[in-house]
């Protein structure tokens, strides 16, 4: 058994005194000693990385940074070349759905560098989580006795970008209020973010680009008139919206909101003039074609109409009564 120094080499040693041989001549022995190397110690790292990646970039932002360490004893030069086995020559990334690729940046201080392997998109996935190894450079120049590190685990969060503008769920809105009357909310417009993060996927602010108008909207989306409004005036009012995601980028395009201006609610039966036009020979004529009765949604439990029809003639209209049928035709436009 040959003795080890416990810094990865064991030492062979032959060591003879001077002797004194006959004649005049000196005899010694030559001291030998022989190294082998021991790649005894694994690669060291962290158990548990935590990272950040911005999507659409490639490099992976880990706390703590991806460093390996091997507490083996370096191996002298060969030639030009220095071999280590204390030297970090890899690490690799286990996991399939993993889209990303570790490399060495310093195989003496081992430090490593995680990055993509592709695009990294957050709308897509917006965490991966998946495990990481170090293997050091073997006892031997050409890698051999490679020994590697335990596994740690990498916890990765996809950064979002600000990529997408507001969109509005219709492109036209359409709400009515009655004259006379201040609303705290008419209707209300709605916009959403394709965005992943709260930060550019919420809606912080909604605006009425339209100016001069006596309408007022809150961060949620909710339309209010300001001041009465008259039907006389203006019964209808067009106005254009448009939305601001939390990072202050606009919608692409604006939504079109219609108001309409409703007169006061006056029950009884609207739509009627009391003056007919009639003219002789023109048969049959409807007396009240858009009459309908307004309610003012309340209940109705019967309907009782009565028309009176009067002419204008001075001798107030065809008294069947008291004239002859000649008469009565020839008052009455037949003859």
């Amino acid at each position: 058994m040959f003795p080890y120094d416990g810094n990865g080499f064991t030492h062979l040693s032959f060591i003879s005194p001077f002797l004194l041989c006959s004649g005049s001549f000196l005899c010694v022995c030559v001291c030998v000693c022989v190294c082998v190397t021991v790649n005894k110690h694994k690669p060291w790292i962290e158990t548990t990385y935590r990272g950040l990646i911005t999507e659409n970039t490639d490099v992976v932002l880990l706390d703590p940074p991806l460093v390996a360490l091997d507490k083996d004893a370096p191996v002298p030069y060969a030639g030009k070349k220095k071999v280590s086995f204390t030297s970090i020559c890899a690490f690799r990334v286990h996991g399939p759905s993993a889209p990303f690729e570790a490399v060495v940046l310093n195989r003496t201080s081992g430090e490593g560098l995680l990055r993509a392997r592709g695009p990294i998109d957050c709308e897509r996935q917006r965490e991966y989580t998946f495990n990481i190894q170090a293997y050091d450079c073997g006892a031997e120049a050409g890698g051999a006795g490679v020994k590697r590190s335990h596994k740690a685990v990498v916890h990765v969060q996809v950064g979002d970008v600000n990529e997408f503008s507001p969109v509005f769920t219709s492109s036209e809105y359409a709400g009515s209020v009655r004259e006379g009357r201040v609303y705290d909310s008419i209707l209300q417009v709605q916009a959403a973010d394709q965005d992943c993060s709260p930060q550019y996927s919420q809606i912080c602010n909604y605006q009425i680009t339209t100016e001069n108008t006596p309408f007022a909207i809150d961060r949620n989306g909710n339309i209010r008139n300001t001041e009465s409004l008259s039907f006389d005036a203006q019964p209808h009012y067009e106005i254009s919206v448009t939305a601001f995601d939390c990072g202050q980028k606009r919608a692409a395009c604006s939504a079109t909101v219609h108001i309409h201006v409703k007169p006061v609610c006056k029950p009884g039966w609207q739509g009627w003039n009391k003056r007919v036009d009639y003219e002789p020979g023109m048969g049959s004529k409807q007396l009240f074609p858009k009459m309908h009765l307004e309610t003012c949604e309340g209940a109705v439990s019967s309907v009782r109409v009565t028309v009176e029809l009067q002419t204008g003639h001075n001798g107030k209209g065809c008294d069947r009564q008291s004239y002859s049928e000649k008469s009565l035709q020839k008052l009455c436009g037949k003859l």
